[in-house]
C-alpha cells in the first residue's frame, strides 16, 4: 500500500489555508482559481505519495551466484525495480526447497525454471511468466592438445551427473559438432569444480561449463568448441509464480516483468554498460568479464517470451523422471502479463 510521507497532510493544509495563497479575486475568478489550485494540489500529491512510498519487498529464490540470473541483478543495481516500487530480496536455495518454497507462498517468485516446470507438473499451480534467458550459459571446455571437433572422437567428456540436463545438452553439443552416439563417453563428476579438476587431472578431456569458469579455463590455455547459447534452445531462468498470484496480484508481476524487460533491453543495446555489475555479481576480473559478456549475451531472451518448443527438453526430462508423459508443457506457462508489460515498453 502506498503511505504517504507523514509531512504531507501539514502542508497540504498550509497551502490550502495560506493567507497569500490566493489573491482577491471576483467570484468567477475565485472559483476557477481554487479548481486550478486543487488540481496542482492533487498531481503533487499523488507525486510527493509515489516518491515517498514504501517499495514491495519481493522474495526471489536463486540456486547459485551465476550469469544465468544477471539480468534480475542488472534491474536490481540499476534501479529498474526501484523504479516500479519494488525491493528485490534474493534467497538463495536448491531447486527442491524452491518448489515447496513457492507452491506454498513462502517466496514470490522462482528465478529458476526448473522448479517452476516440477510444480506444474506434480499439478501445484505454478506457471512461468516470463524468461530471462532463453539459451544456456554454457562452452564446451576441451583440453589444451584438442583444438578442432575432429580431436573429439573416443574422448571422455564430465558431466555433473547421469541424465541430468547438463548431460543431455553436452550429448546435444557433441553431436552438433559431429560426433555421433558411441564415438565418446560421459563421466559423471559432480559440480563446476569436481568437473575442472577431472580436466586438469587428465581424467576427462572436456566438460560443458558455466560462466565465467569457461572463460577462466581458456585464459590458463584451454579451448572452447562452441558456445551453447548458439547451438541449443533450452531456457534455464526465469519469472515462476504460483497461479493464484497471477489472478490476484497482477499488477505486482507486470511491475516486475517491466523491470526486468528494461534489464533484457540493456543487456541486448548496450551490455558494457554492465560490467562493473558483472564483475561484483560473478567475481571476474576486468579482463574476463566482457569475454563473459560476450558469450552470454546470445543466450538472453530478447523479449522474455517462451513457448512450447523452448521448454522441451527441460519439460521432456521432467516426464521422464516422473513418469507422466502425457501431461503438456503449456500447463507451465502464461505469457499473458508478459505480452501486456511489452505493450506498454512498446516493445513487439
Amino acid at each position: 500500500m502506498l503511505r504517504p510521507r507523514k509531512s504531507l497532510q501539514p502542508h497540504v493544509c498550509f497551502a490550502l489555508r495560506g493567507k497569500h495563497f490566493f489573491p482577491k479575486r471576483s467570484a468567477p475568478q475565485m472559483s476557477k482559481r481554487l479548481l486550478t489550485a486543487a488540481v496542482i494540489l492533487f498531481a503533487s500529491r499523488h507525486a510527493d505519495l509515489a516518491h515517498g512510498a514504501e517499495a514491495r519487498k519481493v522474495a526471489f529464490s536463486y540456486s547459485a551466484v551465476s550469469m544465468t540470473w544477471f539480468p534480475v541483478k542488472v534491474a536490481l543495481e540499476k534501479g529498474f525495480f526501484r523504479n516500479e516500487g519494488i525491493e528485490p530480496q534474493l534467497i538463495q536455495m536448491n531447486g527442491n526447497i524452491a518448489t515447496v518454497a513457492l507452491a506454498n507462498g513462502h517466496i514470490d517468485f522462482s528465478l529458476n525454471i526448473s522448479p517452476v516446470l516440477n510444480g506444474a507438473m506434480q499439478g501445484l499451480g505454478t506457471k512461468l511468466v516470463a524468461a530471462l534467458n532463453s539459451r544456456p550459459l554454457f562452452a564446451l571446455v576441451v583440453r589444451p592438445e584438442i583444438r578442432s571437433p575432429a580431436d573429439l572422437k573416443g574422448k571422455i567428456f564430465a558431466v555433473s551427473s547421469f541424465g541430468n540436463t547438463q548431460a543431455i545438452l553436452t550429448e546435444k553439443h557433441l553431436q552438433h559438432l559431429g560426433l555421433r552416439k558411441g564415438e565418446y563417453q560421459l563421466l559423471a563428476m559432480g559440480a563446476t569444480p569436481a568437473r575442472t579438476a577431472a580436466l586438469e587431472k587428465n581424467i576427462a578431456q572436456g566438460s560443458l561449463m558455466p560462466l565465467p569458469t569457461n572463460v577462466q579455463l581458456e585464459n590458463r590455455g584451454y579451448h572452447l568448441l562452441g558456445n551453447t547459447a548458439e547451438i541449443v534452445v533450452n531456457p534455464i531462468a526465469g519469472l515462476g509464480v504460483r497461479e493464484d498470484k497471477i489472478r490476484l496480484e497482477r499488477d505486482l508481476i507486470k511491475r516486475v516483468i517491466r523491470a526486468s524487460l528494461r534489464s533484457l533491453q540493456l543487456l541486448q543495446t548496450d551490455p558494457r554498460d554492465t560490467l562493473n555489475i558483472l564483475m561484483h555479481w560473478t567475481g571476474a576480473n576486468e579482463k574476463d568479464a566482457p569475454r563473459s559478456l560476450e558469450l552470454a549475451q546470445p543466450g538472453f531472451s530478447k523479449n522474455g517470451m517462451l513457448t512450447d518448443e523452448d521448454l522441451a527438453i527441460e519439460w521432456g526430462f521432467i516426464q521422464q523422471q516422473t513418469k507422466k508423459t502425457t501431461v503438456p508443457v503449456s500447463v507451465a506457462h502464461d505469457m499473458t502479463l508478459l505480452r501486456e508489460a511489452q505493450a506498454e515498453l512498446g516493445m513487439r
